[in-house]
This record gives structure tokens, sequence and C-alpha cells, in this order.
């Protein structure tokens, strides 16, 4: 299933170079691209995040963005164990608003196959989430679900890490003409009343 859907999703990258040739955005060496990308099993943002990789090389740094109740992908990676260790086996509850993204135990193809080709993870609260997706319906009339708000924060998380930007050799002017892609995952199929109690937890 995750290598079905893995596959599927590689098509982005060339969607994506295709869209920044036609606007006119440039991604080279001195123009980095930063895409952040919510993370359930890993199948979908693994597939986005290859065929991003075949379309812009080094010149695109991947992360991924998971709940701190469901961080599976970030667990699985790092302990080396992929899908034979659950954020229920270290006494994480795996219980989060994002729904997309409440999984407990990652693909072991997808972390096994891009762990050398991520540039990292972060975690990141339920709270936080709610917030961004407030703020980004007030703010830009964009109505987004929990889930999709996970990558909100990368950009933030990029531009004040100084020990991340040198080990991939990031320096300031390079930080100044890069793109930062959020990559929101949906929320358009959510029922008006049902993001009407997204907004109202938000407290936006």
């Amino acid at each position: 299933y995750s290598q079905t859907l893995f596959l599927g999703y590689s098509v982005a990258g060339e969607r994506v170079k295709k869209q920044f040739d036609d606007t006119g955005i440039t991604v080279d060496e001195q123009h980095p691209l930063f895409v952040y990308l919510p993370c359930g099993v890993g199948g979908g943002p693994g597939g986005v995040a290859f065929g991003l990789k075949m379309a812009f090389g080094d010149n695109v740094h991947c992360i991924f963005a998971e709940p701190t109740h469901s961080p599976c992908m970030l667990l699985g990676v790092h302990t080396g164990l992929h899908d034979a260790i659950a954020v229920q086996d270290i006494g994480i509850d795996n219980i989060t608003a994002a729904d997309g993204l409440a999984v407990g135990r990652a693909s072991g193809f997808v972390g096994r196959a891009m762990e050398r080709l991520l540039d990292g993870y972060y975690t990141v609260t339920d709270e936080r989430m709610y917030h961004h997706l407030g703020e980004l319906s007030k703010h830009e009339d964009i109505q987004l679900e929990p889930s999709a708000l996970a990558g909100m924060l990368g950009p933030v998380w990029v531009s004040g890490n100084e020990e991340y930007r040198e080990r991939v050799q990031l320096d300031d002017h390079k930080m100044k003409n890069a793109t930062h892609l959020v990559w929101a995952t949906g929320g358009g199929m959510v029922p008006e009343e049902e993001m009407a109690s997204y907004i109202a937890k938000s407290g936006s």
C-alpha cells in the first residue's frame, strides 16, 4: 500500500517544477527550496519528497512535520527500527486532532527509502496547528484541516536553527534567496460546520 501511495505522489515533483518554471521561481544552489511536509504513515510525503529530489536534486530540502503525539517517522528513523517500533511502545498515546497524521507506526519502506534524502523532522502540538488554522483563515481566507497546518511552522524552525543551516552549508545570502513551500494537505472537503468548530478552537 505505502509503495503505491509513494509512487503516485512522486509525480508532484515534476508538477511543482513546472509551476515554478511558469511563475519564474528559480531553484538552484544559490536559490534553495525548502518544503515542509505533514507526515502520517509516510507514503504521501515520502513520495512527494522523492519526486522533489528527482526534480531539484540537492537544491531542495525536505522536512517532515508530525504531531507531538504521533511522531512515528521521526521515531522509526531515529531509532533505526522503522516499522518495528510504534509511538505507543515509548508511552506516547497517538491521540491528535490532526487525524490524517494520527499514525503510531511508520511505513518501514518509506523510512528506509527516504532517511538519507530528508533534511530532518520536527514535531508540532495540536494547539499550534489550531492557532495557524485560525490565523490562515482570518488573514488569507484559506481554510485547511488541522493536519494541513503541521508544516506551517517549518520556515520559522529553519530560519532560526543555525546548527542546521551550518550542517547543510546554507549561508545568509542563500537563505535570503530561498523559497519556502508549506505542503498543505487539504481542507476543501471539510463540511462548513466542522470547519467552523476548528476555527472556534483556534481562538482567532
